[in-house]
């Protein structure tokens, strides 16, 4: 079993620039999937209405860019999760660092877009239960 990183507040703030740049390619891409699933589903429709042809080539191209989009947030996801940073939604950009505060085992809490850590929430509560930090 892998040893779980924790991180003080400060070492969790640090990761943040790091993060960002990762994150925003991350909320990128997952965009640029769900265009291309939609791109997938016009071809889709078209190949049953009128048979194949050209969109067999079109539905082949599309499928390897969304594979090589999913494999790159793929890679991004686990470089951040290799560091003991928990990727929580790669829409937003939303992370938690596990952490120790007042002696329990807690989250800190960051969003992309936030300008740095502010909230923390228990283990099992997730983003809904995020509380301001003191």
């Amino acid at each position: 079993m892998e040893k779980q990183n924790f991180f003080t507040l400060d070492e969790a703030k640090q990761k943040i620039p790091w993060l960002e740049i990762h994150l925003q390619e991350i909320v990128s891409l997952s965009k640029h999937i769900e265009r291309l699933k939609l791109e997938m589903d016009k071809i889709f429709r078209k190949i049953s209405s009128n048979g194949h042809g050209s969109t067999d080539q079109d539905m082949a191209g599309k499928r390897k860019e969304t594979d090589d989009a999913v494999n790159r947030v793929s890679k991004l996801v686990q470089g951040i999760n290799d560091l003991g940073i928990i990727v929580r939604d790669t829409e937003r950009g939303l992370v938690d660092f596990p952490a120790f505060l007042e002696g329990r085992e807690v989250c800190l809490c960051w969003i992309l877009g936030e300008s740095t850590i502010q909230f923390w929430h228990e283990i099992d509560t997730g983003f809904s239960g995020r509380q301001p930090l003191a």
